[in-house]
């Protein structure tokens, strides 16, 4: 009875909390169940096989609720004992196991692991590397641990429903809590607290999985001069980061399905800067002042890029940081994530010798085809026009250069005579296109500027397969030389043509009836203009002007196509309106937006740049508004915004911005999907000088987009943009012009800090360039 005694007092002391075991599969009641338990009818042996049972349960449990994974970086004052560890450790899983269950794995857009189940997954390969993997292994990769990985796959997939296409991941997971684990060893047991190696014995806790000769051979290895080396190279670098990652063994994975679970957004992944600054987030929301830093030159730097350099396996990211990069990985996405796998570039087959031969025998008989039709077109015009002996017609069939390089115009016949672009026309003796003569009657041009982004080329590039303007320009092409012109004329269209302007889209707009005008102020001249340094078509303007009742004060009504302004819009065209625009003047708000319509008639309409470009009225948001009722001014942006439909893709909206009554303009560019806004500037200056105007745009546009349960991840970021600068007090309106002009003309919504290449500084004569069209723009219009 001593002995019951002694077992039933052991029993009671480790009785805490009470246990029960689990049920006999027989429907009779297991002799240690609690029904069938007591002490008159069990025998002593019965008793301590009791208590040795629910001992090895309660270790087993204990053990289970530990951490099962090991991170380097932290400390834990852990008491050793020694404690048998079995394979049983994780108790889910071992019983889900033996009930014939598995749990089910997911995966990110990624491919990495997330919840649910994934950092249980994650737990459980530490647990099996640990049990089959040496610690004294260097070499992940070596053929000797084969078997070992071969055993870890197959634990996983007893206890989880996991593809095979997961295998590489969750081994190179093993290698990486081994790798953890050995860290965590030598942390614990092998250093002091200054980090210095000290003797230590093999820990007991771990006696089972590590033998004697197994720790001794660890211990020695790390003893080791260069891994010294390398251990105090790598603890200084880890002792003090520049951005310190705050969400412990939280991941990127996870943070990620986090964050975007919060936000209830249908997205599934987010951009490496935004998760890498959600990362180094406090518990108190606090982001230092270095990754605010780095967050907002990201943020700067993605919309300057065009998307393809983007892709070139070099994150934004990494750019900004400027750091060496390990192989194989993305900064800011984590563990699994690949460039290969993330930018996902698709591997394109190259052809073979036969059929690039093939594609160029078809590209040659489209060529011949195209010159012989172009041929025969060159000389039915000739011939139609033959009778017609005026300078012009002569010119217009055979326009003449001078030897050497000379600004033009490109036009084409079909399937309507229009001008198409600009560049330069290369007239020198033995001009070869690509290293091959060109074709009879054509001329060898550099496209400088694209009118008409669509518009085939009349002789392709066979060489880089270029057939559309869009992608010539920068480049030289050939160029039938009846249909090129002196960029100082515009051309007399064909007699077969004549009534339809080359930009014309609208039969007639103006409204004849005369109502007095309103005299404006007019403006001093900053810069003389003589009839010699005007075009013929703008002279042909002014006589129409001077032909008509506008010069004895009568006005022209216009009404605009809503398309411009995103509303009913109408301006007054008087007498002052023209004197501006013939003598160089500061602009009025009438010529302003006239232009702007022809930008929208002329450059979008049709268009998928109708999508991509929008315009805000400048009579309806200036200075003045905004200090006299800047909600009435914000609820303006609101409504144009709202009046363009779908704002999720890229888009921009240009604000010409009137700083005062008569004073300076600048251009306000708005891309709302991105939340950014870029500002130009033609004197040196930035948004600073305005404040009351970028908090109502600012205020504008998250109201909008609250207003559209877009989500708002981020702050408004401004750009302000290096771009030409003018040389006078009168020519701010005109930049502000060409600003937006070039902008639609090279289908850019992401706007260069240091502004286009192809447009580093404007002369004179690109903002005579600007008036010629709005000249021929108003002509064709009948607006006089």
């Amino acid at each position: 009875m001593g002995f019951l005694s002694t077992a039933i007092t052991l029993y009671c002391d480790y009785s805490r909390p009470p246990f029960v075991l689990p049920p006999s599969p027989s429907s009779s009641p297991s002799p240690f169940s609690a029904d069938a338990f007591t002490f008159t009818e069990l025998s002593a042996s019965t008793v301590v096989v009791h208590f040795l049972l629910h001992r090895y349960r309660h270790l087993e449990d204990k053990m289970a609720n530990q951490d099962d994974t090991h991170d380097a970086s932290g400390s834990r004052n852990n008491v050793e004992k020694e404690i048998k560890r079995g394979l049983t450790v994780m108790k889910s899983i071992i019983r889900a196991r033996d009930k014939g269950e598995k749990f089910e794995v997911h995966w990110s857009a990624e491919d990495q692991l997330i919840e649910p189940n994934g950092s249980m997954l994650a737990s459980y390969i530490g647990f099996l590397v640990r049990q089959h993997i040496l610690i004294t292994c260097d070499n992940w990769r070596s053929p000797e641990l084969k078997v070992g990985k071969e055993k870890i796959w197959s634990e996983i997939q007893r206890s989880f429903h996991i593809d095979e296409s997961r295998q590489k991941y969750c081994i190179q997971l093993a290698g990486k809590r081994l790798r953890g684990f050995r860290s965590f060893l030598s942390n614990k047991f092998l250093k002091d607290e200054e980090g210095k190696f000290v003797e230590a014995e093999r820990p007991m806790k771990y006696a089972e999985i590590i033998s004697a000769e197994e720790w001794d051979n660890f211990v020695a290895k790390r003893r080791n001069e260069k891994f010294h080396e390398v251990s105090d190279k790598n603890r200084k670098r880890a002792s003090k980061p520049a951005y310190p990652y705050k969400k412990g063994r939280t991941g990127y994975a996870r943070l990620q399905q986090r964050i975007l679970a919060e936000d209830k957004s249908d997205a599934t992944s987010l951009p490496e800067h935004v998760l890498w600054k959600a990362a180094r987030v406090g518990k108190d929301g606090a982001v230092i002042e270095v990754v605010q830093n780095v967050y907002d030159e990201c943020e700067t730097l993605s919309q300057t890029l065009p998307s393809t350099e983007v892709q070139d396996c070099r994150s934004v990211l990494s750019r900004v940081l400027n750091v060496p990069e390990y192989s194989g990985r993305v900064r800011g996405k984590g563990f699994g994530v690949t460039p290969s796998s993330f930018y996902k570039k698709p591997k394109t087959k190259n052809p073979t010798n036969k059929e690039v031969m093939e594609t160029l025998a078809e590209l040659r008989a489209q060529v011949l085809e195209l010159q012989k039709e172009n041929a025969r077109y060159r000389e039915e015009r000739c011939g139609s026009e033959a009778k017609d002996t005026s300078d012009r017609a002569s010119i217009n069939c055979q326009p003449k250069f001078p030897e050497g390089i000379t600004p033009c115009q490109l036009y084409l016949s079909s399937p309507t005579y229009r001008i198409v672009g600009k560049g330069k026309v290369h007239n020198t003796s033995g001009e070869l296109l690509h290293h091959n003569p060109l074709p009879v009657g054509y001329m060898k041009v550099s496209v400088d500027l694209v009118l008409d982004t669509d518009a085939l080329l009349p002789l392709p590039d066979v060489v880089s397969e270029t057939t559309m303007m869009r992608d010539a320009v920068g480049s030289f092409v050939g160029w039938p030389s009846d249909l090129i012109f002196p960029d100082a004329e515009t051309p007399t269209r064909p007699t077969h043509k004549a009534g339809k302007g080359i930009s014309r889209r609208i039969e007639s707009v103006a409204s004849q009836k005369e109502v007095p005008g309103p005299k404006l102020k007019k403006a001093g001249k900053d810069i003389p203009t003589t009839s010699e340094t005007k075009s013929q078509i703008m002279m042909r303007l002014e006589k129409m002007v001077e032909e008509s009742d506008i010069m004895h004060g009568a006005i022209r009504s216009v009404d605009f196509d809503e398309g411009v302004f995103g509303i009913a819009h109408s301006e007054i065209i008087a007498k002052e309106d023209m004197q501006q625009l013939f003598e160089h003047e500061e602009l009025g708000i009438a010529v302003i937006h006239t232009y702007i319509w022809y930008m929208y008639d002329t450059l979008m309409r049709g268009t998928e740049l109708c999508n991509r470009f929008n315009f805000i009225a400048a009579s309806r948001i200036n200075t003045t508004f905004i200090m006299k009722n800047p909600t009435s001014v914000k609820n303006e942006l609101i409504d144009r915004f709202m009046a363009a439909g779908d704002n999720t893709t890229p888009s921009l909206y240009f604000l010409p911005f009137n700083s005062c009554n008569g004073g300076h303009w600048v251009l306000v560019a708005m891309d709302l999907s991105r939340l950014m806004v870029y500002y130009l500037d033609s004197l040196s200056g930035d948004w600073s000088k305005y404040p009351s105007m970028k908090k109502t745009v600012d205020a504008a546009i998250l109201k909008f987009r609250s207003k559209k349960n877009y989500r708002n991840r981020k702050d408004i970021t401004w750009v302000r943009v290096q771009c030409p600068q003018q040389n006078n007090s009168v020519d701010c309106r005109f930049f502000v012009l060409r600003f937006m002009r070039d902008i639609i003309a090279l289908n850019r919504i992401d706007i260069p800090k240091m502004y286009f290449d192809e447009y580093k500084s404007y002369s004179r004569a690109h903002l005579d360039e600007m008036k010629d069209e709005l000249c021929q723009f108003i002509i064709d219009q009948r607006i006089i």
